[in-house]
């Protein structure tokens, strides 16, 4: 196990088109976010993309104004998102906080963003985006199973989203191609500190009062 003291990533706001607020856009963070296939540079409110998601037969994202459509994940992935909700569901089953899959968006404001984490835990109640029900504000917990395509984006720009979240406590980063995961915690001074786990080790998750276990995380995968 190793650790690491990082404050908070970096977000660097510019002015846009008609005065609205959007980010700047690197070339490297751009070709991250033309692999997840832009849908036809498609632009949107928060409030259009909600119902158009509703709607649609398959996932996209909001980021930054613009509707990105969501990739499908190899077996790998998938494994590894089973197994880690297994674990989460074992840390959870008993006390105030739930575990719940990909299916529940997370609202992230300083992107005005909406997103599918891969597993995501919430302690105490739900909290959702003005009227939904599918859409949660309160995260304690986020996970993501890095994919070659979009993982410089879940390195950069999406974790900087999620770590902006007020409620968030741990931010969980995951290789789908080693056995490799790094725990992101949120500090009383507002850094982040990261640990990382490798092999058989044991992964603590304080505000769920367990660890994540590598061997079961990769079960049947490494």
């Amino acid at each position: 196990m190793s650790e690491d003291a990082h404050d908070p990533l970096p977000v660097s706001p510019v002015v846009g088109g008609g005065g609205s607020v959007g980010r700047a856009c690197g070339a490297r963070r751009c070709d991250t976010l033309r692999s997840m296939t832009a849908i036809s540079r498609l632009r949107m409110s928060a409030d259009e993309y909600l119902v158009r998601e509703a709607g649609a037969e398959e996932k996209s994202i909001l980021w930054d104004g613009e509707v990105y459509a969501m990739a499908g994940a190899l077996p790998e992935h998938n494994f590894i998102v089973a197994n880690a909700l297994a674990e989460l569901h074992q840390l959870t089953r008993r006390g105030p906080c739930r575990v719940a899959a990909s299916d529940l968006k997370v609202y992230v404001p300083s992107r005005d963003g909406f997103v599918y984490p891969d597993a995501s835990v919430v302690c105490g109640a739900l909290e959702f985006y003005g009227r939904t029900r599918d859409v949660i504000t309160n995260p304690t917990l986020l996970l993501e199973v890095l994919s070659e395509g979009t993982e410089s984006f879940d390195r950069g720009e999406k974790a900087s989203g999620y770590r902006a979240i007020p409620s968030l406590q741990h931010h969980v980063l995951v290789s789908q191609t080693e056995r490799h995961v790094e725990v992101f915690t949120r500090q009383t001074g507002g850094g982040w500190l990261l640990r990382e786990y490798r092999g058989s080790e044991e992964a603590p998750i304080d505000a769920l009062g367990g660890v994540l276990r590598l061997d079961e995380l990769y079960l049947k995968v490494i």
